[in-house]
């Protein structure tokens, strides 16, 4: 049935049919955050594509989300060089 009314939405931003997906589906992102045990902050975060871990993603098509209104999974970034790397530097000051 949420399928059916989804159709209405494909010419629509992703976030646009998720949010009515969750919606006609009764399902918030408080809840999903309690179920993957992490903030609703991170939750938002995910579903808007800031902080799409592809475990995070996973777990919610698992939970029966389309994985077409998620954005797509990016692995964890490098972690971002110190400043004295940034530099050229490695120890001590110059």
């Amino acid at each position: 049935m949420a399928d059916l009314a989804l159709e209405n939405y494909s010419h629509r931003p992703r976030m646009v049919r998720l949010k009515a997906w969750l919606l006609l589906n009764d399902i918030n992102s408080k809840h999903l955050a309690a179920k993957l045990g992490i903030s609703p902050q991170l939750m938002s975060m995910t579903l808007s594509g800031m902080r799409p871990d592809a475990d995070r993603i996973n777990s919610l098509v698992e939970l029966g989300i389309p994985r077409d209104l998620l954005p797509p999974p990016h692995s964890a970034p490098d972690p971002a060089p110190n400043v004295r790397e940034r530099r050229g530097r490695t120890s001590g000051r110059k």
